[in-house]
């Protein structure tokens, strides 16, 4: 059967006052069966129901008290999920972040290949090392060693760590305790608080010294991006966690591979992080946060 057609209200030919569409059947609690009017549209045609036709449309059928309780339950799940994606979207990945830090250092230290290195130099860029140190994860040191550089040690970076040119004019070179870095590094996985900077420097100094590659980024993890995420201060304006320094008290090779070592036992100690009672969801944010 064709359905008759009309203009839009206001316009001639506009329909009936008896003729409704489905949200104004909604409204007035019935539901639509079958339309005998439409106004076309460009976009979609507005089906049109005899309010007083019972072919055309028929009371809504109220709900059973089982159906609104089921409803009710519902919607107060939804509620409780769409209230904690908001609080995991704004503050909630921290702490899962920072569960994961905790379980990331108790497995570090389970590890027998595991060492934690820490270098001394004579600045940042095109420097030179000055000092090395690698301790396992036990705390026994298996290399200290002042090294010599090829440049002066500036007075300012003097300042920072303590080594002087004096310190180091008996000292090998770093051609000469290169074998002894390679030979405790062979086979381990490494520790570094600020790796980046560390492993930039060591492939410096074995360019500069044609020596070859200690291939550190490959079996290395830095310790200040793990320790920023368990700490847990995150920058909003950033999108990463907030990086501290690591604080050994005399800011030599040796001090600051004990306090790597101290911080990241510490971390694995971190037992209230474990027993937070929040759930976990199994994905997040950013990386992001890493």
């Amino acid at each position: 059967m064709e359905l008759t057609k009309y203009s839009w209200w206001g316009e001639p030919n506009e329909p009936p006052p008896h003729l409704k569409t489905k949200k104004q059947l909604g409204e007035l609690g019935l539901s639509p069966l079958k339309p005998s009017g439409v106004i076309p549209t460009r976009k979609y045609d507005v089906f049109l129901y005899d309010i007083h036709n019972l072919e055309c449309c028929r009371p809504k059928r109220k709900p059973t008290q089982k159906q609104l309780q089921t409803l009710a339950a519902n919607r107060l799940k939804a509620k409780i999920k769409r209230d904690y994606q908001e609080w995991y979207r704004e503050v909630g990945f921290i702490e899962k972040d920072r569960v994961s830090a905790v379980l990331w250092a108790r497995e570090q230290l389970s590890q027998n290949d595991l060492v934690i290195l820490d270098t001394e130099t004579t600045g940042l860029d095109d420097a030179e090392i000055v000092e090395i140190t690698i301790i396992d994860r036990l705390g026994e040191m298996l290399l200290d060693a002042l090294i010599k550089p090829s440049i002066p040690i500036p007075a300012e970076v003097t300042d920072i760590h303590g080594i002087t040119d004096a310190m180091v004019a008996d000292a090998p070179t770093f051609t000469e305790v290169y074998p002894r870095i390679a030979e405790v590094l062979e086979d381990k996985r490494i520790l570094i608080y600020n790796a980046e900077f560390d492993i930039k420097i060591l492939n410096y100094c074995c360019h500069l010294h044609n020596l070859p590659s200690l291939n550190l980024k490959e079996r290395s993890e830095c310790l200040m991006e793990w320790a920023a995420q368990w700490g847990g201060d995150w920058s909003y304006y950033y999108k990463d966690y907030k990086y501290f320094p690591l604080s050994s008290g005399n800011h030599r090779a040796l001090g600051d591979c004990i306090a790597a070592l101290q911080l990241i036992k510490k971390m694995a100690a971190d037992s209230d992080r474990i027993n937070c009672p929040v759930p976990i969801p199994e994905s997040k944010r950013k990386s992001n946060s890493q």
